[in-house]
């Protein structure tokens, strides 16, 4: 637990002293009370409010918290909110946290999603703002502080602001910080702000002038193909994300020409499971601006890419009407912001993923695509945590074939059958042919990328000589493998994906950590006659990529003016 914490603590950059003194104070919790993962809901709640008593006080806890509450006082009220939030979700063990996606939304994010809302029009002197996924309260307090800013009161404050929280304790937290932000005591807050609920369960329709929300995110496991009627308009079958469920939400609770502001992972931009919900945004909003963080480790415990989005919801016409263009920016790792163009797409249709601005304008326009290569994608096979008992490790016995990890991809190298720990080769047994074996030499990419690595696209070549050693191989589910369907150059191909070129521009299209087969099928690449030709105008690789894409774009060009 103190090694998480030191890793949270170093990924904020939180001051040398409050990462000192949150590591302490996790440390006497779990010696004064309990284990993190035994410790009551009810006593992690007391112990985060206790943060919140002034230093004058006599700390309702004592030792446990009282230097940490000390040193949360210097700060300003944004950041001692975050950190008593997220101070909350380090109680918890990564399970709860994980399986309640409790994530709390840093004071820059916030601070920027709200000055953009005003860019767009948002007047916070009159406007009645939600937010139905509460947490801590990060953007009510937030909301009510920029609300006192330009001089609202706090009655009229609290009678135009509020939120839903399904989590009780968390939903008493949220209160108690918006409470300290507008200095209210408990007897003159009559009303609460943050309403204990589940706001998917029903809600006021076009009641607000703007919905803030960073809801929780994760596919809905265990549905099956079968779904809710109202939730197939915005999810694929068998995969309902319930990010999608509270963006749905935002755009009915919004009033006609009103705003919601989002915090969700990038995957709906591009991803392919998502082109329903492109769909359904398209029908219900225009898309005012997409805000792309370059930090993938904003939310401890996440991995996905994450946005940040403003949409203005139509009017009463649920028509798909033009493609909008939305602006795009990006957040750097040190919060700093820049404008980076605008979105555009492939083609009309209103699913169409939008495509991220880059430094080559006729990126999409480039006809050549993975078939070209002569190869096909195909998902890994196996997933060995539901069928430990086939797979053999170190030795091969029976009809088995050596199983190929994503970490056996390495750029640059032949791919080689290794085991996890390195020692030998792992292998899976099969009672009979199977389609899961594949039997050709292959280049295997990585399925999933995490934020330590430099590329998203990690690709290498599965040399003829093991298959012919052991008559076929199988992928893990974390890998793709493209297999030829006809002659193929893969050491080329394996090159050519690898380059930081492609990855660059393969960051455009793909909205998320995980490679779907539908982008790499649907990637713009030079075509392989481009690519020939670049190779001898220069014995630099990337330089010739570069030039491949240019040489594509210009032709595919050439091709719709005549």
């Amino acid at each position: 637990m103190i090694a998480e914490v030191a890793h949270l603590m170093a990924r904020d950059a939180a001051p040398e002293r409050l990462r000192t003194l949150i590591r302490a104070t996790i440390s006497d919790v779990e010696n004064s009370f309990t284990t993190i993962d035994r410790l009551q809901s009810r006593t992690r709640l007391a112990l985060a409010l206790s943060l919140l008593e002034r230093s004058d006080q006599t700390p309702r806890f004592g030792r446990p918290t009282a230097s940490l509450r000390i040193e949360l006082n210097k700060l300003d009220v944004d950041d001692r909110h975050y950190w008593i939030s997220t101070f909350y979700t380090l109680l918890m063990s990564a399970a709860v946290r994980r399986e309640k996606a409790t994530y709390f939304t840093p004071p820059a994010i916030v601070r920027h999603l709200i000055g953009q809302a005003e860019k767009a029009d948002l007047d916070l002197r009159k406007a009645n703002v939600i937010d139905p996924a509460a947490g801590g309260a990060a953007f009510v307090s937030s909301l009510a502080g920029r609300m006192t800013e330009l001089g609202c009161e706090p009655k009229d404050i609290r009678a135009r602001i509020s939120g839903i929280e399904i989590d009780p304790h968390l939903a008493i937290l949220g209160e108690a910080l918006v409470r300290d932000r507008l200095s209210a005591s408990r007897s003159a807050a009559k009303r609460r702000l943050i309403r204990i609920g589940d706001s998917l369960a029903g809600c006021k329709v076009a009641e607000y002038d703007a919905v803030f929300v960073n809801p929780p995110y994760g596919r809905i496991l265990g549905l099956g193909n079968e779904i809710p009627a109202e939730w197939s308009a915005f999810s694929a079958p068998g995969h309902v994300n319930r990010y999608a469920l509270f963006m749905d939400l935002a755009f009915r609770m919004t009033k006609p020409g009103g705003l919601v502001a989002t915090v969700t992972p990038s995957s709906f931009i591009s991803g392919a499971l998502f082109g329903r919900l492109r769909e359904h945004i398209r029908s219900r909003a225009d898309v005012l601006r997409i805000d792309v963080l370059e930090r993938k480790d904003v939310f401890h415990d996440v991995q996905q890419d994450a946005c940040v989005s403003i949409f203005r919801v139509k009017g009463s016409s649920r028509a798909v009407t033009k493609t909008f263009a939305p602006k795009v920016g990006r957040l750097d790792r040190n919060w700093k912001f820049a404008e980076n163009g605008v979105v555009t797409t492939g083609n009309d249709l209103p699913t169409a993923p939008w495509i991220l601005p880059g430094d080559d304008s006729a990126f999409e326009s480039c006809l050549g695509r993975l078939s070209d290569y002569g190869v096909d994608p195909k998902a890994g096979y196996f997933v060995w945590n539901r069928e430990p008992d086939r797979l053999q490790s170190g030795k091969k016995s029976g009809n088995a074939f050596p199983l190929f990890w994503g970490t056996n991809i390495k750029p640059g190298r032949p791919c080689l059958p290794r085991s996890k720990d390195g020692r030998g080769v792992d292998f899976v047994l099969f009672e009979k042919i199977h389609s899961g074996v594949i039997r050709k030499p292959s280049v295997l990419l990585q399925r999933t990328t995490n934020s330590r690595q430099a590329r998203r696209l990690i690709a290498a070549v599965v040399p003829r000589k093991v298959v012919q050693k052991y008559k076929g191989y199988v992928g893990e589910n974390h890998t793709i493998a493209l297999i030829p369907c006809r002659r193929a150059n893969l050491s080329l191909l394996s090159m050519l994906l690898n380059s930081d070129a492609v990855d660059k521009r393969f960051r455009r299209v793909g909205g998320t950590s995980s490679i779907s087969i539908a982008a790499l099928r649907n990637l713009p690449l030079p075509t392989p006659r481009h690519l020939r030709s670049a190779l001898k105008r220069t014995d630099d690789f990337e330089a010739a990529v570069e030039l491949a894409y240019t040489m594509s774009g210009r032709a595919a060009s050439t091709r719709r003016a005549a």
